[in-house]
């Protein structure tokens, strides 16, 4: 059987050249690609998510002159990965930075960084964004007295069980956990599943374990890993702490992290080491074990992937322009340097589908 093409969307930020969402085909076989082309104009789009069919590419723009953030909906080519845009929406407050959806895909939620909104809206059937129906506000302040002087939702992550929507606030160190009420869209904070973390962490993005029973949240000030345990009836606890960096000297930021499909290997970013933390986790315990980093032959790491298939692992180098590939090998989870793509003005995240 041939092996397909594989297609990925790069979100980038509009302050140089780029202009908005540019995409390549990549080969599998051969490693050859197509030169990265603009899909879709827009005002950074800084974060992406395809839906679970992958026929609709959402986006949220982020733009850094403090004007109001806006969510679009793409219709997806399956054959040649071209989009045409569904709607969008402009959003209150400032510059959006993260999008998640339910998995009835029946709402996507987002939040604004300076403003530290928790914001949630509608879907409709033709996968178009409809009105918002709740916003939450979060508040208080850090022990980073430039990093932390007022709360900064970051991104949002919904429990396995999805009756909760988890949100990692960098500004107030904290997991704020809602009820959700899929009947009318609406969140409802409970601050007893509300989880405090170490002060000046700054917890970034979360990610459950494809088991259920445990979360990990990357902390992007401290540059560690928080491992959690979940319950949906007695909610979290902390199981470990665990640094992120080889070299302590460095400054040094954490952005994203993700889990292989197996369960198996768990991986992070630094935004100055400019390496890929790999993790091995304890299937019984949860627990991880420090492997090593590796480079990202790149400035600034910013989001990176693990592609469908669980064979590649693709990095976005926000202050190089380039986007790295890796193969994973199978039997360590160890990332080894497949191809290079240049050419990408300040390249921030990756999403990926398989052509037909």
């Amino acid at each position: 059987m041939k092996e397909r093409d594989i297609f990925f969307y790069i979100g980038t930020y509009t302050n140089k050249s780029s202009k908005g969402i540019y995409g390549f085909r990549f080969n599998p076989v051969t490693g050859e690609h197509t030169a990265p082309q603009l899909m879709a104009d827009m005002i950074s789009p800084s974060y992406l998510i395809m839906n679970n069919s992958k026929r609709i590419l959402y986006a949220v723009s982020e733009p850094t002159d403090g004007s109001n953030g806006s969510i679009a909906a793409f219709a997806v080519n399956s054959q040649n990965g071209e989009l045409e845009k569904i709607n969008q929406v402009t959003a209150p407050g400032k510059g959006l930075c993260h999008i998640s959806l339910d998995k009835k895909e029946q709402y996507l939620f987002t939040v604004c960084y300076p403003d530290a909104t928790v914001q949630v809206y509608k879907l409709n059937k033709d996968g178009s964004i409809g009105d918002m129906t709740c916003i939450k506000q979060h508040f208080g302040q850090g022990v980073n007295p430039v990093r932390q002087n007022q709360a900064h939702a970051h991104a949002t992550c919904m429990t396995p069980d999805e009756r909760y929507l988890c949100a990692c606030d960098l500004g107030i160190d904290q997991l704020v956990v809602y009820d959700f009420d899929p009947e009318n869209g609406k969140l409802k904070r409970n601050e007893s599943m509300t989880v405090s973390l170490p002060p000046g962490c700054g917890p970034r993005h979360m990610v459950f374990h494809p088991n259920g029973k445990y979360a990990y949240v990357i902390a992007e000030l401290s540059s560690q890993v928080i491992v959690l345990s979940y319950d949906e009836n007695r909610g979290f606890d902390i199981v470990q702490v665990i640094d992120a960096l080889e070299d302590k000297q460095v400054s040094s930021t954490a952005a994203a992290i993700r889990i292989d499909k197996n369960g198996k290997y768990l991986y992070s970013s630094n935004r100055g080491e400019d390496s890929i933390s790999h993790f091995e986790i304890d299937l019984q315990t949860g627990e991880l074990t420090h492997i090593g980093n590796i480079p990202t032959y790149g400035k600034t790491p910013r989001d990176f992937i693990i592609e469908e298939s669980g064979r590649y692992l693709v990095c976005a180098n926000q202050d190089s322009n380039n986007v790295i590939i890796y193969d994973i090998n199978p039997e360590d989870g160890n990332l080894l340097l497949k191809k290079e793509i240049k050419n990408i003005s300040l390249p921030v995240c990756v999403v990926d589908f398989e052509l037909k």
